[in-house]
């Protein structure tokens, strides 16, 4: 006797997974994701004036949930600032200063009080920040961090503005798995994203874009053939996270060193690419850097 096959439906996707096809649909239509960074800008204004030569840089205003947000972007913008040819006021000089007079973060800085501060710090400018982004996104095999940060540098003698950013980073990972099984696997290294070390990642991307976008002060520079270039390309306080990032840039071919710097506020851990005595060099280095890192790493000039 010969049995009766019957045809039945596929039983559709439970609930779960379907929520997980339609989020994998919606962030990934190539359909598969690997890690890297974007940044991109919103907005930039330069003012007519030239840069002035002493900097200082006053508390970040934290306008998100995360609390620690605000002195991680600042300690990160004053150690790409000090590649540039400014000098810049010790942070701990200002927050000395500014605790003594009852300032800080939630001031409102009038141009009565930026002159007056300029008066107490000795210097010609301050960067008055403010943290207006920190958004997470963590859905099953996909994380996604934005840091978003707006600064305006103002001149003490006048109280005004003379140059402003916008700039907002963002750092994700994720997979795309072929099969049910691959699910938690996946969910596991994404998860991994939401560590703090990939928060003090973001901050570097986006730190380094707003200091680097600063255009010099107009002084003219060594002349050529006095100094060696190198190209910074992260600063953290972080050793381990440094040397990771050393050894990736020399797995791609670049001569990438790190160097730990001391100052009263912290030890830094630059990431530099480099020295090269050839400007030429140099600029091609930085050219392909872009296109592997999507941002524009700093430039300096250091007496041979």
């Amino acid at each position: 006797m010969i049995g009766h096959v019957h045809a039945t439906r596929p039983s559709p996707p439970s609930r779960p997974m379907g929520m997980v096809l339609l989020v994998i649909l919606c962030l990934s239509p190539s359909g598969c994701m690997s890690r890297h960074a974007v940044t991109y800008q919103e907005m930039s204004q330069a003012a007519p004036q030239r840069l002035p030569h002493s900097i200082a840089v006053l508390p970040f205003h934290n306008a998100t949930e995360r609390p620690d947000l605000a002195p991680l972007v600042r300690q990160g913008f004053y150690a790409h600032l000090s590649y540039k040819r400014f000098r810049d006021v010790e942070l701990s000089v200002i927050d000395q200063v500014l605790a003594e007079h009852g300032l800080g973060a939630d001031t409102e800085w009038t141009a009565e009080r930026i002159r007056r501060l300029g008066d107490w710090l000795n210097c010609e400018a301050v960067v008055i920040g403010r943290i207006n982004r920190f958004e997470r996104l963590f859905a099953a095999v996909y994380s996604q961090f934005n840091i978003g940060a707006q600064i305006t540098i103002h001149a003490t003698r006048t109280g005004q503005p003379i140059w402003s950013d916008r700039h907002v980073a963002r750092l994700h990972e994720g997979d795309v798995p072929l099969t049910p099984l691959g699910l938690p696997l996946a969910s596991i290294r994404t998860g991994m994203n939401l560590h703090d070390r990939e928060v003090i990642a973001v901050v570097d991307l986006l730190t380094r874009h707003l200091a680097g976008r600063i255009p010099d002060h107009g002084l003219p520079g060594p002349a050529p053939g006095t100094y060696r270039l190198e190209l910074q390309i992260g600063a953290y306080r972080d050793h381990q996270f440094a040397l990771a990032e050393r050894d990736r840039l020399k797995a791609e071919g670049f001569p990438a060193s790190v160097r730990s710097e001391t100052t009263p506020d912290a030890i830094w851990h630059r990431v530099v690419i480099g020295p090269y005595l050839d400007e030429d060099e140099a600029m091609a280095a930085r050219t392909a850097l872009e296109g592997l890192l999507s941002v524009r790493p700093l430039i300096r000039r250091q007496p041979l």
